[in-house]
């Protein structure tokens, strides 16, 4: 019997950023993953696709697309979204998304799946990813693992019991380092949360008034060395008049290298920091999603 759970690079490693799909395999490979995952370098299997779907509860597939967008972009595509592009995304000869085409005409079961899809910077025959498209595997990587632990609460424990407790969740991440920003993104909306971002504390208390969020990730250092410490301060003021006392019950997760990058010690303090979480970077995604899903109950 196949793992119920398949995660699926696509690519050609000999077509520079092609080979992004058998990359992030590779990748994953070194991680331990439950038994109910497999991950399989699809290469460039065209219909061989139908046979490695086949049986399958959960699908989670990576590759490069055109999308008009600039290198090193990702997209998480549904299978609804691929079938519905108006030109093929994929550089594949026989894509993925013809090869759902065919298999709904076949009648074929197919299981639920999702597209990492990354916008190549170059198909040329060379044996190496481009820089944009490089430093994109531990997004993915991230990505793929959060999406994981979703796809085995729905497959392996049945139901959908993280999706159904976080819908409608709005997280606001406050950060000025974009590669950051992606990897929450990535992970959080795998696990449905809705994801907003600035980055900086003006900004970030700007979209807090405007949007709402139900928590907050935060830095510490951004625009000046202490922004972070600046934004709790005023969003957790007491001071009745403060244009963000109507905010201030919002949590704070504060995600900081300063521990790592500076001989400054600091935590949760009701006085100079008060937030509700301080957690080192980097973190993994699945103690990210434990801790939001703590600080969100």
């Amino acid at each position: 019997m196949k793992p119920p759970v398949l995660v699926l690079g696509l690519g050609n490693p000999l077509r520079g950023d092609d080979g992004l799909g058998p990359a992030v395999v590779q990748a994953l490979r070194e991680r331990a993953l439950p038994p109910e995952v497999e991950v399989l370098d699809g290469g460039t299997a065209g219909l061989g696709l139908l046979e490695m779907l086949a049986g399958r509860c959960r699908v989670i597939v990576v590759d490069v697309a055109e999308m008009g967008r600039p290198p090193g972009t990702i997209a998480r595509l549904s299978w609804e979204a691929l079938a519905a592009a108006a030109a093929p995304l994929s550089p594949h000869q026989v894509g993925l998304a013809e090869v759902l085409a065919l298999a709904g005409r076949l009648g074929m079961a197919l299981p639920e799946g999702i597209v990492l899809a990354v916008q190549p910077a170059s198909l040329e025959w060379e044996q190496k990813l481009s820089p944009p498209v490089q430093e994109r595997i531990p997004a993915l990587v991230a990505a793929i693992l959060a999406e994981i632990g979703g796809a085995l609460d729905e497959t392996v424990q049945g139901g959908k019991p993280m999706a159904q407790a976080v819908q409608g969740k709005k997280i606001l991440v406050v950060d000025d380092d974009p590669d950051t920003v992606e990897v929450i993104r990535l992970t959080l909306e795998s696990a449905g949360y809705e994801v907003i971002s600035a980055a900086d504390g003006a900004a970030g208390l700007k979209r807090v008034v405007e949007d709402r969020p139900d928590l907050i990730i935060l830095d510490v250092m951004m625009d000046t060395t202490t922004a972070g410490f600046q934004f709790s301060l005023q969003l957790r003021s007491p001071d009745p008049d403060s244009p963000y006392a109507a905010y201030r019950h919002i949590p704070i997760m504060m995600l900081t290298a300063i521990h790592t990058t500076t001989p400054l010690r600091f935590g949760p303090d009701s006085d100079y920091l008060p937030v509700d979480d301080f957690v080192e970077k980097p973190v993994s995604p699945e103690a990210l999603l434990a801790k939001v899903a703590r600080l969100l109950k």
